[in-house]
């Protein structure tokens, strides 16, 4: 057992041992939820999983809700936060903006289209096709939310696909149209090895026509300073030794000694990132029936550089490379969105329209990478290999859901819509070197700019989608869900490549297209059993789907595969779970086993010739527990603990793509989950003077060992995260002192996540977390 896990279990027993003197039982007309306030009761959350609402302890899903209140009092701001605090769910990532959701054993690291659906209200926010740092989602600040839903195991009836391992709903506060109400938040902070941190939030809720149109306008701009520092070797920097092991073709399998060269410069912190955004929400209800409700949101990260370091050498806040270049990364996304509801007597008639456009630019330092796959020129990397390598991706979707959904309190209820997504996603990339150009096919003058890879590839995917569900009580307790979902997808690339690391050899030109299209059914059926709001039993089979896709174009003269399209793939979940309420509601405790079938398993395979591309890789079972315990120890003292065991392996595999993979076999760990992961935390809350309360958590999150793959596969340790925060807090206001990253931990979250073109045997970049830092966090509601 880890040393900060085994000081959390010891102050938990002690605090239990502590409380058991002063033990109260709280009033059960107020305390039947998962939620804890600033007085340690447990709180209804109420919930719209099902696209109507309910709280979370009566909706038969395994889900949990993290309300904008308690993600306050926590300080959780990102999507980060949420991700260490709910069981079953994990990432692959490179930092903010550059995040990749997983659940359930359901990896996002191949395919076109991720495992897990993430919402913003009703509107889709799909990850781009094509991106080589995988399907990673928006970070929005997450100031001002009314919750955050997380949905686990497929949501493939009310959702669709990209949500066949899960779905993460982030909900807005709706304004309100009686009386204006504003909040400000400042935090500012300090972190081992980097400078100052800051930022600000603030929200204004406008009532422009008294009970009939209102405005809610948030803002937000954070910066957050760097750890990571550049260092520069120049033409010194030593070259890659002991050729032959990795496979033929590569100068050295090994990476030379870079930590022995005196460097050059050395470029401090240069991970930063500063965030930028807003977001506003109309509401007008012209009627009590009536509600229109438009949203418009805008947020721009920019990032100095990637929180990566080198392996080998592993020095945690240290990037080795020849030439100083910079790695900055944007990433701006939009959103408008407009919702109508009308209240049909029956039924509520929805109708949720949106636009979302996003666009990322990286540029990566090639210089290390293009030496190993040009291998010219013997023992150093003259200046002409000082060539970065930019990618663009730009992402576009309109969607479209009609729903009408059953109200009033009959046996009967149900709900039913059609749905509509146009997706497009342009993936673009630009690698050139004039002095290298003599290399092409057809020597310089078939190349005279020196291309080495350029391509431009939109991808279109048109969804089309009819749904319903119904759930009838049979009885007072027994209830049987049942619904299904009828879908086709329409799939078209364009594919233009240029480079002598491309078919064509040189500057010409190779152009294909291709196109897929996939239909079927994703069914669902829940029994489900609950006894006057305190236990709920149930038991899910559901079905998932993601579509088939196009790889890009890969020389067929260097890679063994190259494969220009690969099938759809599918996953059935069957899971049992109870919702359970406890010691007059003092006890909260929520659990689930699931076992998942995946058919054709849509996986990022590495070949020795270093292209990376998606391949059907066979079939894998996932299988696990997943429990959530939130406890009233006291009326002072409160515990929450969340976690999960998964187990998530390939159960056969594609002879064609073991063999150009042989470390592609049965058993092998699917990529980026967690064995296990925990989270725990003390809170102790108490009157301090006046109308505050003093309040502090102890909180440890434990992430377990993974698989992750750069030019092989690589085995990343488990760690935890211990933080510490406290202070005093009342209706109006709260200020607190926190401590993330406690023990200073630097764990290993990710490999070559953003590894533009080749994988190269002699090095792998790993993604780190934000060292140790001590902050204060205040805010004021006016």
């Amino acid at each position: 057992m880890h040393a900060p896990t085994r000081a959390l279990l010891v102050l938990m027993v002690a605090a239990l041992v502590g409380s058991l003197t002063d033990f109260a039982v709280a009033d059960p007309a107020d305390t039947s939820g998962t939620d804890t306030d600033r007085g340690g009761v447990l709180q209804e959350v109420v919930v719209t999983a099902e696209k109507r609402s309910s709280t979370v302890q009566d909706t038969p899903i395994s889900m949990t809700a993290v309300t904008g209140d308690l993600m306050q009092q926590q300080g959780i701001t990102n999507l980060n936060g949420i991700i260490q605090s709910v069981p079953g769910i994990s990432v692959r990532t490179a930092g903010p903006g550059q995040t990749e959701l997983e659940m359930r054993g359901m990896s996002s690291s191949g395919g076109a289209s991720p495992t897990v659906g993430f919402y913003l209200d009703d509107y889709p926010l799909s990850p781009p096709a094509a991106a080589l740092n995988g399907k990673v989602v928006v970070d929005p600040d997450l100031f001002d939310l009314s919750r955050v839903e997380v949905l686990r195991g497929p949501q493939g009836t009310l959702y669709g696909s990209g949500s066949m391992g899960g779905t993460v709903k982030l909900v807005t506060n709706a304004p309100q149209l009686d009386s204006f109400k504003s909040a400000a938040e400042v935090t500012a902070s300090g972190t081992v090895g980097g400078g100052f941190n800051r930022g600000g939030s603030l929200m204004l809720n406008l009532p422009v026509v008294q009970d009939s149109l209102a405005l809610r306008v948030v803002l937000t701009d954070k910066y957050v300073d760097g750890w990571i520092n550049r260092v520069v070797l120049g033409e010194a920097f030593p070259v890659p030794t002991n050729p032959g092991p990795c496979g033929g073709g590569w100068p050295g399998c090994t990476r030379g000694d870079v930590a022995a060269v005196t460097p050059e410069e050395v470029v401090p912190r240069i991970n930063w990132t500063r965030l930028e955004g807003g977001r506003a929400n109309l509401l007008w209800q012209p009627s009590e029936a009536l509600k229109i409700n438009a949203l418009a949101m805008y947020q721009k990260l920019d990032m100095g550089d990637y929180s990566q370091y080198d392996l080998p050498p592993g020095i945690p806040d240290a990037r080795y490379q020849p030439f100083n270049v910079g790695e900055p990364i944007y990433d701006i996304f939009r959103l408008y969105g407009v919702t109508i509801s009308y209240d049909m007597g029956f039924a509520q008639l929805t109708s949720a329209t949106s636009y979302y456009s996003r666009e990322e630019s990286q540029t990566q330092d090639d210089s290390e990478a293009l030496y190993s796959v040009v291998g010219l020129f013997g023992a150093s990397i003259p200046q002409f290999y000082n060539i970065p390598f930019n990618e663009t991706d730009t992402t576009q979707v309109t969607s479209e859901e009609l729903r009408l959904a059953s109200t009033g309190s009959g046996p009967l209820q149900w709900i039913g819509g059609v749905f509509f997504t146009d997706f497009k996603s342009v993936f673009t990339e630009y690698n050139a070197s004039v002095p290298l150009a003599f290399i092409s096919v057809g020597g310089a003058a078939a190349n005279p700019l020196g291309l080495i890879y350029q391509a431009n590839n939109p991808y279109y995917i048109k969804q089309y989608a009819v749904f319903g569900e119904g759930t009838y009580a049979f009885t007072d307790n027994w209830k049987l869900t049942a619904g299904v979902r009828l879908y086709r997808f329409n799939s078209h690339a364009d594919e233009e490549t240029a480079g002598f690391a491309t078919s064509s050899g040189n500057a010409g030109q190779t152009l294909n297209s291709f196109s897929q299209s996939n239909s079927g059914t994703n069914p669902k059926v829940t029994l489900s059993y609950e006894s006057n709001h305190q236990l709920t039993l149930y038991s899910t089979v559901a079905r998932g789907f993601r579509p088939g896709g196009i790889n890009q174009q890969i020389p067929a003269s260097i890679c063994t595969i190259n494969t220009e399209t690969y099938g759809p793939d599918s996953t059935w979940n069957y899971e049992v779970g109870e919702k359970a309420r406890l010691l007059d509601n003092n006890l909260v405790v929520n659990s689930d086993f699931y076992y998942i079938h995946w058919s054709q398993v849509q996986q990022i395979i590495n070949q020795t010739c270093g292209y990376p591309l998606t391949e059907n890789a066979g079939t894998a079972a996932s299988y696990g527990p997943e429990i959530e315990i939130n406890a009233r120890l006291s009326p002072q003292w409160t515990l929450t603990f969340s976690g999960t065991y998964t187990h998530s392996t390939l159960t056969s595999v594609n002879p064609t793509i073991s063999a150009a993979d042989p470390a592609l076999v049965p058993g092998l760990a699917i990529l980026n989950i967690p064995k296990y992961t925990e989270t725990t935390s003390l809170n102790y809350t108490r009157p301090a003077f006046g109308d505050f309360n003093f309040t502090a958590r102890l909180n440890n999150s434990l992430v377990g060992p993974e698989t992750d793959i750069e030019y092989t596969y690589a085995q990343l340790p488990s760690y935890d995260l211990v933080g510490l925060r406290f202070g005093l807090a009342n209706e109006k206001m709260s200020a607190y002192l926190f401590a993330d990253n406690l023990t200073d931990k630097r764990a290993e979250l990710g490999i070559n996540t953003t590894a533009f073109a080749w994988t190269i045997p002699s090095v792998e970049r790993v993604v780190t977390n934000q060292p140790r830092t001590i902050g204060i966090d205040v805010n004021y509601k006016f």
